[in-house]
């Protein structure tokens, strides 16, 4: 037997279709996770703190962090503030104005470009002042490009916080999959088995990852609907992140703690096999789905196919 339509293609699909329902649920948890844990606020804090620490001011010269005690002083950032939750979210423009309603504080009326090259000029040494004036060299004299310049300042600063949370919330990802894995004792290799030994089952399987597989990609958004409330995101799933009462029921019967499903040497294995599977994530396991998808029903054999009407002769024979 080759390999399309064959027992070991759908049992492929359905290790995969099992991942996939597992590296959703770890999702929903690892983002219930970072809601309580504040993780993007907290991700935010130590980014700014990395790009204001260092650079005193003017009124306070002996002081390393009064840029940052100034900035979180600001009422513009204070108001962000709620019940002393850091916000998760600030725009590259805010940050732009108030580091530079700081720096020039002392100057009156209309802001021009010489007044906050004056005042960058004026604070003392620090990595701050260095940044600054590097970036307003190279704004030609304009007030405009400098507080792009600013804001492109930030937002570099704001990508090396992307990559930070991105690890954090990995290593959560590994850690949560760890757990869901031995709660559900998902294990791969007792999967595996049960697919191939129960047709039945196998082809539930099969025809629900079919389905699965027509849903959108599960992707998660976050968006700051309430722009006076930075510290409480709206987290969006799509509607390929929910699991129907099928895929529920399915899963149920290819994972768990079953009386008949006796604990053995392969076990361990069987469990790394899925955390590493469940830490790769939803969209890998649904675009995975799909190519296996295509591959299986791309070999349907002749008599599965439309059949085009046979032509009668209708040729007059001697």
């Amino acid at each position: 037997m080759g390999l399309f339509n064959s027992t070991i293609l759908d049992v492929i699909i359905g290790l995969i279709f099992v991942y996939l329902l597992l590296s959703i649920m770890c999702t929903a948890a690892n983002e219930w996770v970072a809601a309580m844990t504040r993780r993007r606020g907290k991700m935010l804090k130590k980014g700014l703190t990395q790009l204001l620490a260092a650079q005193p001011t003017a009124g306070a010269a002996d002081a390393p962090d009064a840029l940052l005690r100034e900035f979180y002083a600001h009422p513009l950032i204070k108001s962000m503030m709620h019940d002393t939750n850091h916000p998760t979210y600030l725009s590259p423009r805010n940050f732009s104005a108030t580091l530079t309603d700081i720096i020039t504080s002392e100057r009156e009326g209309r802001l021009a470009f010489n007044d906050l090259l004056e005042a960058a000029n004026t604070l003392p040494d620090g990595e701050v002042k260095k940044s600054l004036l590097a970036l307003l060299r190279r704004s030609d004299e304009d007030l405009a490009t400098a507080r792009n310049a600013i804001e492109g300042w930030f937002n570099d600063a704001m990508d090396r916080v992307s990559g930070w949370y991105k690890r954090r919330t990995q290593v959560w990802t590994v850690i949560i999959a760890l757990v869901l894995t031995l709660i559900a004792n998902a294990d791969t290799i007792q999967i595996a088995r049960k697919l191939w030994t129960d047709p039945v089952l196998r082809s539930a399987v099969v025809e629900e990852a079919k389905v699965r597989a027509q849903k959108p990609r599960p992707t998660v958004s976050v968006e700051y609907k309430d722009e006076d409330d930075p510290t409480n995101p709206t987290v969006t799933r799509n509607e390929g992140n929910q699991l129907s009462d099928k895929e529920r029921e399915l899963l149920g019967q290819l994972v768990g703690w079953h009386g008949k499903d006796n604990l053995n040497w392969f076990t361990p294995l069987g469990w790394l096999l899925t955390i590493l599977a469940i830490s790769m994530g939803a969209p890998f396991w649904f675009d995975m789905l799909n190519k296996i998808m295509n591959v299986r029903f791309a070999g349907k054999s002749p008599d599965e196919k439309a059949k085009t009407p046979e032509k009668t002769d209708t040729r007059v024979r001697a």
